[in-house]
């Protein structure tokens, strides 16, 4: 499937284009998406995923990786979140930055994050000096440009 937003007959600027006329929703072919890792090797529904910079919730499963599949860019989302410690605070605080990897993963740690995916709602222990920590909390997912991204 080629790209949901290139069409020639509509390319009229000022025309609104979002499935939800709030521009949240975006269709995203699957091969585009970093997602966590499935047997399949598709995109679930309710999967966090990352686009360059862009990041949502997927809103479907994929059947193939030409499909589009929409994408939900913001909201407050049940998400697993996993804490490495490596962050300033040890723990995971209420409004700290959370970042997507390249697996699709959710964690607070900058330095091999893939792009920013939102904020942290609640609260995970510091793990110390034991194996990270990963719990099911509540995320503002939110997409904005990573600061020093080359």
């Amino acid at each position: 499937m080629a790209n949901p937003y290139t069409n020639p007959y509509e390319a009229v600027a000022g025309r609104q284009v979002s499935s939800t006329f709030e521009g949240r929703h975006v269709n995203i072919e699957e091969l585009n998406l970093i997602h966590p890792t499935h047997a399949d090797g598709l995109v679930d529904k309710g999967d966090p995923v990352a686009f360059f910079d862009g990041v949502g919730i997927a809103l479907k499963s994929a059947e193939s990786a030409t499909e589009a599949i929409p994408i939900e860019t913001e909201g407050v989302w049940r998400l697993s979140v996993t804490n490495t410690g490596i962050n300033a605070f040890g723990s995971i605080v209420v409004g700290q930055v959370l970042y997507i990897d390249a697996s699709g993963i959710i964690y607070d740690e900058w330095s091999t994050s893939y792009a920013v995916f939102g904020y942290a709602l609640e609260p995970i222990a510091d793990p110390g000096q034991g194996a990270p920590i990963t719990q099911v909390i509540a995320v503002k997912v939110h997409w904005m440009w990573q600061i020093g991204r080359a």
